[in-house]
C-alpha cells in the first residue's frame, strides 16, 4: 500500500514519533508531505514536548516515582474532585489502563495550562517552534555614511519607525532620523515578492539638515556638526511615528513636531511646543497623534490648520501653571475646541500606548508611563481630564499591548487541582486587554502586565470607575526579568520579548515569568560587519570589535497584530532593532536574511558605476563646451575680425 494512500491521521500519528529536525526533511519529499508535516496539531505538540513547563513536570514525575513520601502526595492529589483516581493496586485488573488515563489526564492538563494561545488567536505553532529553537542571526542594514570616497564617515541613526503597505501588516520599510538631521529610508525585503538585491538596503534619503534646520545655508564643513549637535540634544527614545495610510511621519527634534511626506522626503508642516518633546504616540489616521513633553501632554491633528502656528516660548509659566491659554470664546471663533495640553505633576513621559476601540469600552484610550510611578489613563473624548492611575512603582521605559485578557495566575491548572480546563477557556473568552511595561525597580528589570476587561473581576482599572478593579489582575515580574533596567518590550508571537541595559533580549511566555531562549545582541560581533563601531554614539569604543558593549533600545516586530494568509508563511515575524550605538538590524532565525558582505560588494560597484557616469557626464559637458566655444571663435574669426581686416585694407 502506498503512503500517500493512508489518511491523514495515521500519517500524522507516524510523523509525531520523528524528530523535528526529520520532520523537516520530510516537508522536501512532496506537497502532500509538507501541507501534512506542516499540520498545527503537531507542531503544537512538539512545541510543548520542548517547553521548559512539560521539562519540569517531567523532573517532577521522576523525582515523585523515586522517593515514596511523594508518591503518597502524588496518589493524594490525583483523588481530588475532577482528577482520575489513582492505581493503589498495580495487581487489580485494568490497573495498567487505570495509570495510563492517569497520566494522559495530567498531560492534558499541563498542555491546556502551558498553552499561549486564546480561542480565537491564528497561530502557526511551526513557526513558533522555530522562533522558540532555531538559532538567531543579526543582520545589520546598510549604513548610512557621508563624505567623499577617501574620508567616509558613519552616521549614527537617533531612532526607528515603520511602514506597512496598505492593507498589509508587514513591515516593508524602515524610516529613521540621521544626526546630520536627514531622513533614511530602508527596503526590509520582509514581504513576499520583494527584490531581494534591495534588502537591508537604503533606497531613500533626504537633504541634509531636513530636521534640524541648521547649516543650510552654511558652508559644507559647519553644517553637518551644527545639525549633529541639534540631533543629539533631543532626550525622545520614541521620536519618530509612521502614519502608514497616508504615507507620512513625525519626527520630534528638540521642541519641534516636523511632519514629512515620505513619497518627497521633504516637511511638510512644523509645530512648536513649549517644552522639549520626549515622546510620541503611533500614528494612525484619522486618530490625532499624542504628543508627550517634559512637562505636557497634548493632542495633535494634522488636519488642523492651526498645526504650523509656532507658539510663543513665553507660555512655559501659564503651562506650568494650569491656566487657560485661551478663552472659551476666542476657541470657538478660531475653531480650536479642544484644550491645548494637560499638565503632568512630574516630568518626564517616556512612553504613549493607544489601545484600539472597543465595543464594550470606550474610555482608556490612552496610557502614558515615564520617570513617573503611576500609569496615566486619559479618555480621549474628555482630554485633558485624567480618568485614573495604576501605581507601578518603577520607572517605565517602553508600553505595548496584547488584544487579549490577562489571565490571573490563580487560574493555574498545575497547582489549583479544583480548576477544570472549561475555567481557563472561559476566562480567555473575555474581551480585554493586557498592558505590557518595561521599567525598572530599584536599580533591577521589572516586567509588568495589567489587564485591561469589562469584567472587574479581570480589570487592574475597572471600566466601572477608577479603583475598583481586581488586584489580583496584575503581575509583576521584578525577580527573575533582569539585573539591569528593561528598555524596549514588544509582543512577538505568542511571547513577550524585552531588552534589558546589558544588551540581553529575552524571549518569555505571557505570564512574565515563563522563560523560553534569550540572546545578546553582542553576540554578533563575531559576524561579517561592513563598518567600524568606532564612528558611533558614547556606548562604543574604538578599541572594541564591532558591537562589544552595545545595547538594543527599541524592539519592532516586522509582522504586527492582525491575521490573514501571511500569518501561514514561515519566518516571516522576525524583530527590527535600533541599538545604542545607533545601527539598526534585523534580528532573525535560521539562516540569515542577507550577507553582510553585500553591501561592500553593493557600495564599490556603485561607487564605480557612479564614477564612470560622472566621468562620461564630464566628457559629454566638456566636449560640447570645447565645440561651441570653437564655433564662436569661427564665427568672431570669420565675421568681426574679417570685418576690421577690410576697413583696414580699404
Amino acid at each position: 500500500m502506498n503512503v500517500d494512500q493512508l489518511p491523514a491521521e495515521i500519517v500524522l500519528h507516524i510523523v509525531s514519533f520523528l524528530e523535528p529536525i526529520d520532520i523537516i526533511r520530510l516537508q522536501s519529499v512532496s506537497r502532500n508531505f509538507f501541507s501534512l508535516t506542516r499540520d498545527d496539531k503537531l507542531w503544537k505538540t512538539i512545541c510543548f514536548d520542548n517547553s521548559r513547563a512539560e521539562a519540569l513536570r517531567r523532573r517532577q514525575e521522576l523525582m515523585s516515582a523515586q522517593e515514596p513520601g511523594l508518591v503518597a502526595l502524588r496518589q493524594a492529589m490525583s483523588a481530588l474532585p475532577g482528577r482520575y483516581p489513582a492505581v493503589h493496586d498495580h495487581s487489580a485488573p485494568q490497573a495498567e489502563m487505570q495509570s495510563h488515563r492517569l497520566a494522559a489526564e495530567e498531560r492534558r492538563r499541563a498542555m491546556a495550562n502551558w498553552d499561549p494561545s486564546y480561542p480565537d488567536e491564528k497561530t502557526n505553532y511551526y513557526q513558533e517552534y522555530t522562533h522558540r529553537h532555531a538559532p538567531i542571526h543579526t543582520s545589520w542594514l546598510q549604513p548610512p555614511t557621508v563624505g567623499g570616497s577617501n574620508g567616509k564617515e558613519v552616521l549614527e541613526v537617533t531612532g526607528m519607525g515603520t511602514m506597512c503597505e496598505s492593507n498589509s501588516q508587514m513591515v516593508d520599510k524602515v524610516v529613521a532620523p540621521l544626526e546630520d538631521g536627514s531622513v533614511c529610508v530602508w527596503d526590509t525585503g520582509t514581504r513576499p515578492g520583494d527584490d531581494a538585491t534591495l534588502q537591508g538596503r537604503i533606497v531613500g534619503r533626504s537633504s541634509l539638515g531636513l530636521l534640524s534646520r541648521r547649516g543650510l545655508n552654511a558652508s559644507s564643513q559647519n553644517a553637518t556638526p551644527q545639525s549633529k549637535a541639534t540631533m543629539t540634544e533631543t532626550g525622545a527614545i520614541e521620536c519618530v511615528s509612521v502614519d502608514s495610510r497616508q504615507r507620512k511621519a513625525f519626527f520630534a527634534v528638540q521642541n519641534i513636531l516636523n511632519e514629512v511626506d515620505l513619497n518627497t522626503l521633504q516637511v511638510v508642516s512644523q509645530k512648536t511646543f513649549p517644552f522639549p518633546i520626549t515622546v510620541l504616540s503611533e500614528a494612525r489616521h484619522p486618530t490625532p497623534l499624542t504628543v508627550g513633553t517634559n512637562m505636557t501632554l497634548h493632542l495633535h491633528d494634522p488636519r488642523d490648520s492651526q498645526a504650523s502656528r509656532k507658539q510663543d516660548s513665553s507660555l512655559r509659566c501659564e503651562l506650568i501653571g494650569g491656566a487657560a491659554l485661551k478663552s472659551d470664546f476666542h476657541r470657538l471663533l478660531t475653531g480650536d475646541h479642544h484644550p491645548s495640553h494637560a499638565t503632568l505633576s512630574q516630568p518626564g513621559p517616556l512612553s504613549i500606548l493607544h489601545l484600539p476601540t472597543r465595543e464594550w469600552d470606550g474610555n482608556g484610550d490612552i496610557w502614558v508611563g515615564g520617570r513617573f510611578t503611576s500609569l496615566l489613563n486619559y479618555d480621549r473624548r474628555v482630554f485633558p481630564k485624567l480618568r485614573g492611575t495604576v501605581h507601578s512603582g518603577a520607572r517605565i521605559s517602553c508600553l505595548t499591548s496584547l488584544p487579549y485578557p490577562y489571565i490571573p495566575r490563580e487560574l493555574d491548572l498545575m497547582r489549583n487541582a479544583a480548576l477544570s480546563i472549561a475555567d481557563v477557556l472561559a476566562a480567555k473568552s473575555i474581551p480585554g486587554h493586557t498592558i505590557v511595561a518595561a521599567a525598572e525597580y530599584k536599580g533591577k528589570g521589572s516586567l509588568e502586565l495589567y489587564g485591561l476587561s469589562s469584567e472587574p473581576a479581570y480589570a487592574t482599572l475597572s471600566s466601572d470607575g477608577p479603583g475598583l478593579g481586581s488586584r489580583n489582575t496584575s503581575y509583576q515580574n521584578r525577580q527573575t526579568a533582569s539585573g539591569s533596567k528593561l528598555l524596549s518590550v514588544a509582543a512577538h508571537g505568542t511571547r513577550l520579548v524585552f531588552a534589558d541595559g546589558d544588551g540581553n533580549l529575552k524571549w518569555v511566555e505571557r505570564d512574565g515569568v515563563t522563560q523560553v531562549r534569550s540572546y545578546n545582541i553582542n553576540q554578533a560581533a563575531h559576524e561579517p560587519y561592513a563598518y567600524d563601531a568606532g564612528n558611533y554614539g558614547l556606548f562604543a569604543n574604538p578599541t572594541e570589535e564591532p558591537g562589544h558593549g552595545d545595547i538594543v533600545q527599541k524592539i519592532v516586530p516586522t509582522h504586527g497584530s492582525g491575521g490573514g494568509d501571511e500569518d501561514r508563511r514561515a519566518n516571516q515575524d522576525n524583530l527590527l532593532l535600533w541599538t545604542g550605538d545607533g545601527r539598526l538590524g534585523l534580528l532573525g532565525f535560521g539562516a540569515p536574511a542577507w550577507e553582510q558582505s553585500a553591501f561592500e560588494e553593493r557600495a564599490e560597484s556603485a561607487e564605480e558605476a557612479s564614477r564612470l557616469d560622472a566621468e562620461r557626464q564630464y566628457g559629454q559637458t566638456m566636449r560640447r563646451a570645447l565645440e561651441r566655444q570653437a564655433d564662436e571663435v569661427r564665427f568672431v574669426r570669420g565675421l568681426g575680425l574679417g570685418f576690421g581686416f577690410g576697413f583696414q585694407n580699404g
